[in-house]
């Protein structure tokens, strides 16, 4: 599975693709949405990662613009002291999920899992 991560946190982009690798995935950094886009033109990711406050450009806002260039690409959006009032303008937006800053690894795994049904852990049955 392929993760294109938009984030201007080195730390927090480093973090989440050391995790992502580990596990499997494999992942892009990107520092700005302009530069995202440029790479979503040219190639296909199974889920994105973006950090709401970005230099220039807010995730809500930037949503139409990576759903215009691809339009079934899941992106999970990251902020910091989400209220309810941002998180619902975030999945009205085009969110597939919006997680709290600082991730939670087994939250972002989760929603990550939750895009494609088919990536879903088998469960055992008795």
């Amino acid at each position: 599975m392929r993760i294109i991560i938009i984030d201007d946190d080195y730390y927090t982009t480093e973090t989440l693709s050391r995790f992502l690798t580990a596990k499997g995935f494999s992942t892009q950094i990107h520092t700005t949405v302009a530069d995202a886009v440029r790479t979503l033109l040219a190639d296909e990711f199974d889920v994105m990662l973006l950090d709401y406050h970005l230099p220039g450009l807010n995730g809500t806002d930037a949503l139409p613009i990576i759903q215009e260039v691809s339009p079934r690409l899941p992106v999970i959006l990251m902020m910091h002291e989400t209220s309810l009032e941002d998180r619902e303008k975030a999945l009205r937006a085009g969110a597939f999920h919006v997680l709290q800053k600082p991730v939670s690894h087994r939250a972002l795994l989760r929603a990550i899992l939750s895009t494609r049904p088919a990536f879903q852990p088998k469960r055992r049955t008795k």
